[in-house]
């Protein structure tokens, strides 16, 4: 039997209902079964990163005592108490700043407990290779001259990300690239993401300005 063309319509509307609803299903699906492992795979990633951050030694989980918060700025702050037999140590702290030039970059941070900066990695990016990624990796380089010797122990250089070591937000330091009249180096071509990583870390330190006093209390009960 033909079917009309207001039956056509009918019957091509469904299928389209059924094959998007089939669809939803699958996609729901498929997040609900990868979202554990995913999270397990960034909390491992997270833990890794802290092992690279110059800490002292700790014998507490800061994962399990994080404070995730905004930055005056609104970036996503998770800030963690690194202890040693219940005494405040140090801070790390993940951020994530959505100022990248090809989207959000994730940046792990150590920090002294009176907020002396000790080491930044990104851990996170999309940056183009060759030039934003060259602001954000770091990476032993094979040379003519160290082409036979093992790699060096502890985070491979990175001047960009180096410059930060030692510095604190309350030193009145100017938190921008020297191009826009700041304190900081940059990489030419790579402007925007020297900016992003810049302002990813002074946001970090802002925001631990602000919340320390809450995990210093902590530390007194």
């Amino acid at each position: 039997m033909k079917l009309r063309n207001n039956e056509n319509v009918f019957v091509l509307g469904g299928f389209l209902a059924v094959t998007a609803l089939i669809s939803a299903l699958t996609l729901a699906f498929v997040s609900m079964i990868t979202a554990d492992p995913i999270a397990r795979m960034r909390e491992q990633n997270t833990r890794q990163s802290l092992r690279q951050l110059n800490l002292p030694a700790f014998d507490n989980a800061p994962l399990q005592e994080a404070l995730v918060c905004r930055s005056p700025a609104g970036f996503q702050v998770t800030l963690m108490p690194v202890k040693k037999n219940g005494k405040l140590e140090a801070f790390a702290a993940k951020t994530i700043s959505p100022n990248g030039y090809a989207g959000n970059i994730e940046i792990m941070s150590g920090f002294s407990v009176n907020g002396k900066i000790l080491a930044v990695l990104v851990t996170s990016q999309k940056e183009t290779p060759g030039l934003g990624s060259n602001v954000c990796e770091r990476k032993f380089q094979r040379t003519i001259f160290n082409f036979y010797k093992p790699a060096p122990k502890g985070l491979p250089p990175n001047p960009v990300l180096d410059q930060f070591n030692g510095m604190q937000i309350s030193d009145g330091i100017d938190w921008r690239v020297k191009r826009d009249g700041g304190t900081f180096d940059y990489v030419t071509g790579a402007t925007i993401t020297s900016r992003a990583i810049v302002g990813a870390v002074a946001e970090t330190g802002k925001t631990l300005a602000i919340q320390q006093k809450k995990f210093l209390q902590k530390g007194k009960k």
